[in-house]
This record gives C-alpha cells, structure tokens and sequence, in this order.
C-alpha cells in the first residue's frame, strides 16, 4: 500500500488526546515525589526539593499557557485513546503520525521520572550504606 494512500485516510487532529496530558501530569508528580522521597535526607534537601518543584511546574505550566492560546475548533475529539492514535496530529510544521506525537511528548518526562528515581535510589542507597 502506497504511503501517500494510506495517509489520505487517516483523521487529522488538531489537538492532543486527554490521557496523554494525564500521563504527563502523572509523570510531573511522580518525578516530584521521586525527589521528595530519595533526597529527604540531604543536607541540600529543602533547596533541592524548591529547585525541582519550581522546574517541574514550569515545564508544566509552559505548554498549559501556551495552549490556552489555541483556537477553538467545533471538532469532537474521539474518545478513545485508540482511535485518536490511529490519526495524525497536526503542528506547526506539518501533520505527523499521532503515536509518534504522542511518543515525542512523553519521552521527556519519561525520562526525567526514572532519571530521578534511579539516580534518587542510588543515592539514598549509598546514604545509607549499602552501596559504597
């Protein structure tokens, strides 16, 4: 099957599908509980705790004001995760296949909630002795 056919059949979206601001969120709160959680018994606890807290809501926050800017379009999203994937999303450059949008989106705040989990555990295991 031709590339060009098949994309001629797919939805076009124009905005990202509620889960995948869900996952995100989830992954802002899981990567300030890491730190909250790993580092407590630092020295450098308290700054550090404002130092990622304040980052994270900022990388949260960003996108959130910047969609809020976004025109208003009279089309339904769909209401499953799987039908939304299944289309493409539309951005400033160009539609692109929706799961590897999706993909894009998550893979940095992926990232960062294991980063700071191992990094955290290490961490806290070598406070504690376990690991010298």
């Amino acid at each position: 099957m031709n590339h060009a056919h098949s994309r001629a059949n797919r939805h076009l979206w124009v905005e990202l599908h509620p889960l995948v601001s869900r996952i995100t969120l989830g992954l802002a709160i899981w990567s300030i509980a890491a730190m909250w959680i790993f580092f407590d018994h630092s020295y450098y606890g308290p700054l550090l705790f404002a130092v990622v807290t304040v980052l994270v809501v900022i990388f949260m926050g960003l996108p959130w004001i910047l969609l809020s800017s976004r025109r208003d379009t009279d089309e339904r999203q769909p209401r499953r995760f799987r039908d939304w994937v299944h289309g493409e999303l539309d951005t400033a450059s160009g539609p692109i296949d929706a799961r590897h949008a999706a993909i894009i989106i998550l893979s940095v705040p992926v990232s960062v909630a294991v980063g700071f989990t191992v990094f955290g555990l290490l961490e806290y295991l070598t406070a504690i002795g376990v690991l010298t």
